[in-house]
């Protein structure tokens, strides 16, 4: 067609329809990239709206805990209101009331078990020393019978000298006078040497009860460095008794607390489960079992009953 129209025209025009042509064109064009903006607008605009549809909240899914299977209060199907129970471990919650009761007894009565420092020991008397000692009494009553001896030897000896001057004399009856004279001057040495051995016998006796007294001070004084010791090895023992009742309690304060804490998380576990939302039970699914417990979950249909079950 561009030919023949191209034959017709003259040689300037078929230059001017070409022009003409492609000015028709690219007004199509341009015509045409408005349209296919807003379908492309329009196709995400109804993909957005799917995708909002789609995450809508229409179902919610939680998992449960459960000790036996009828903790579990609803089944597959039922229509649930908002806080309506839906699981429940009542032998598990009271089985832990009972056993944080009694950890709340033990610890209380751990805290006001007062454990009560030992007294540290009284000193021991002192034992008091003995006097000085003197024995110049007794010396001097010595002293004074060694003299008391010695003159009365001297005058047995001055009175034998005397017998003998006046047997020379030829005296027989003064003789006899003197010799009984000298008799009693012998008795009185006699005396004077027993009262010597006396005195000298009460020194020596005085110096022995002194020893005596010097030996039982030192047993004294012996016996109060033994009780000394022995009462600090006790207040030590009692000392090392009294912080080791303080390490046990806090040790056992400590344990108790740990397990009623560990109690207490427990017993958060095994608290009521109600629904957050009303709705329809759609699926119940079971999971695995540890220690003692079942897993279990449940899945929600949020809004108008639907009893029909998910399949599995």
């Amino acid at each position: 067609m561009l030919n023949f129209a191209a034959q017709k025209l003259k040689p300037s025009e078929p230059v001017r329809y070409l022009f003409s042509v492609m000015v028709i064109f690219m007004s199509f064009g341009t015509f045409l990239l408005p349209l296919g903006s807003i379908a492309q607008q329009q196709e995400d605009d109804e993909l957005k709206i799917t995708e909002e549809i789609a995450n809508s909240p229409s179902r919610y899914t939680f998992k449960v805990k459960l000790t036996e299977l009828d903790d579990l209060k609803v089944k597959e199907g039922d229509e649930i209101s908002i806080n309506q129970v839906i699981a429940n471990r009542p032998q598990d919650r009271d089985r832990l009331l009972v056993e944080k009761q009694r950890l709340e007894l033990a610890i209380a009565r751990l805290e006001t078990l007062k454990v009560t420092p030992p007294l540290a020991p009284r000193a021991v008397p002192i034992t008091p020393g003995l006097p000085p000692v003197s024995y110049e009494t007794y010396k001097a009553n010595i002293a004074q019978a060694t003299t008391k001896l010695e003159l009365a030897k001297l005058a047995v000896a001055d009175q034998k000298s005397l017998i003998e001057e006046i047997a020379q004399l030829n005296e027989p009856l003064l003789v006899t006078h003197e010799k009984a004279k000298l008799k009693t001057l012998k008795i009185d040495q006699q005396t004077a040497e027993l009262e010597l051995n006396k005195v000298i016998a009460n020194l020596k006796d005085a110096q022995a009860q002194r020893q005596h007294q010097e030996y039982l001070s030192s047993l004294a004084i012996a016996e109060r460095i033994e009780r000394a010791n022995a009462n600090a090895l006790a207040y030590q023992q009692q000392l090392l008794e009294f912080e080791n009742q303080q390490r046990s309690r806090a040790y056992q304060l400590s344990d108790l607390n740990t397990k009623l804490a560990d109690v207490e998380s427990r017993l958060a576990q095994v608290s009521t489960v109600r629904s957050p939302y009303p709705g329809t039970v759609r699926r119940i699914r079971w999971l695995e079992q540890s220690e003692g417990t079942i897993n279990a979950e449940i899945t929600l249909r949020l809004g108008d009953p639907d009893p029909v079950p998910d399949p599995e």
